[in-house]
């Protein structure tokens, strides 16, 4: 607490600087990354000749690359002897602000070693005394609309919470070659299905995945209305998605598994409709206007979902839920060197309580919705609609 009051009393004393030049710091994974792209979007939009660096973590990297908003990309050490070259890197680049997208006290202190000036954050149990300048933060609300306020600190609007993932031409030829390959009918929807997610270098959340099994029978459910459905695999995910498997009473029409990041983004983007843990695949949906049907359990449902009338959140809302707060894990542990979250009851019954049958009510409407509101056309086409959706 007294390293904290010295921190403010130190930054109430300096003048706000006009920027030159930015780093934005966010470790985490793809889905924190993609939700600092309103940031970054708006850094570039009021400040066109700055420079703008981007600390991320290794998982996170290929979320950010080919961004037009990031001049470089920092990625974050392992080892001290590592973090000692990145800190001397960043001093000799001469950055003079920095925002700091986490509460927690490494990464406020990291910008303050790296010789950054100005220093901002979120105001959020003294984690940040380092910080110059903060606004209160909030785990029951729109997290990407609260990155998106911290340019307020700098005189600036809030930016709009429209993420943003870079999508080459390539890797969308290469998606549909594949849909192709696997007998893919454009007459009839598409559905991705992610039973994963929630698993980083440096962290793993159980408790935030709806039961593999009942993505199986969300799986069989859609294929009797003649729904295509294609599963979604990511690295780490293959348990998750052959438990799914097992419960679906017919084959989907293939599993993507194995793909470069930009193949896997593409062929979230070829679906109508993906259906998703609280997961980095989530936020790389709604980050090229793909409708979204999010299931969530220990998170607040309004905190990390997409914005927008095309997604939908199921949350079951059962007493013991929200338990999970950002940058904390109070009834966590620690297992093979990673921070583990699990259900601290051991029920898991924020997730228990949701049926497939209630997730395929909520996927079959929503198609119905997005097809009456495009007039008939073709749904894969939704950048209109979301743009309409959110005025």
């Amino acid at each position: 607490m007294t390293v904290a009051k010295a921190g403010r009393a130190l930054g109430a004393e300096r003048k706000i600087i006009v920027p030159k030049n930015f780093l934005v710091v966010r470790r985490g994974g793809l889905g924190d990354a993609l939700m600092a792209t309103p940031l970054l979007r708006g850094l570039r939009q009021h400040f066109p000749s700055a420079r703008i660096y981007v600390l991320t973590s290794k998982q996170a990297v290929a979320g950010l690359q080919g961004s037009p908003w990031v001049d470089e990309i920092f990625q974050a050490p392992t080892s001290k002897k590592d973090w000692l070259s990145l800190l001397l890197k960043m001093r000799k680049e001469r950055i003079d602000t920095a925002f700091i997208l986490h509460r927690f006290f490494a990464a406020s202190l990291l910008s303050l070693l790296a010789g950054i000036p100005q220093r901002l954050g979120f105001d959020w149990k003294n984690h940040g005394f380092a910080l110059t300048g903060s606004i209160p933060f909030s785990p029951a609300r729109s997290q990407t609309q609260q990155i998106g306020q911290l340019l307020t600190l700098i005189g600036k609007p809030a930016a709009a919470t429209e993420m943003e993932f870079a999508l080459s031409g390539d890797a969308s030829h290469s998606a549909r070659e594949l849909l192709q390959s696997w007998g893919y009918d454009p007459a009839r929807p598409l559905v991705g299905i992610h039973p994963g997610g929630g698993e980083t270098a440096g962290s793993s959340e159980p408790a935030k995945r709806w039961l593999p099994e009942r993505f199986g029978e969300l799986a069989a459910l859609l294929q009797k209305q003649d729904i295509q459905v294609v599963l979604l695999q990511g690295p780490g995910d293959e348990p998750f998605v052959q438990q799914a498997l097992r419960n679906a009473q017919l084959p989907p029409l293939g599993i993507a598994a194995g793909l470069p990041l930009a193949v896997f983004a593409a062929m979230l983007q070829q679906c109508d409709l993906v259906v998703v843990n609280d997961t980095g695949p989530m936020h790389l949906a709604a980050a090229q206007n793909v409708p979204v049907v999010a299931i969530l359990g220990p998170t607040h449902p309004a905190y990390t979902p997409p914005r927008g009338q095309i997604h939908r959140v199921i949350w079951a809302g059962v007493p013991c839920s929200p338990c999970y707060h950002p940058e904390e894990y109070i009834f966590g542990s620690r297992r093979n060197g990673k921070k583990l979250f699990e259900c601290w009851r051991g029920t898991h019954e924020c997730m228990v309580a949701i049926t497939a049958g209630e997730v395929y009510k909520v996927v079959v409407d929503q198609i119905r919705a997005l097809k009456k509101a495009s007039l008939r056309r073709p749904i894969q086409s939704l950048v209109e609609l979301n743009s309409r959706a959110n005025d």
